[in-house]
């Protein structure tokens, strides 16, 4: 039986759209000030246009 583990380390190369969606996913309980990985995911979909962040609320 294999275990599904994943890392919060900041990825060392670019994102892919899929790739970034797929750890917006993965990381959904992490915050984005705390989990570099999903810091740099949020960061690719922003610069896609892909999500826009909340005005209201500090990262």
């Amino acid at each position: 039986m294999s275990a599904l583990w994943w890392t919060h380390n900041a990825p060392i190369g670019p994102l892919t759209l899929d790739h970034a969606h797929a750890i917006m996913q993965m990381h959904v309980e992490c915050s984005v000030g705390d989990c570099p990985r999903k810091r740099a995911a949020f960061r690719a979909l922003v610069e896609a246009g892909r999500i826009r962040p909340d005005s209201g609320r500090t990262r």
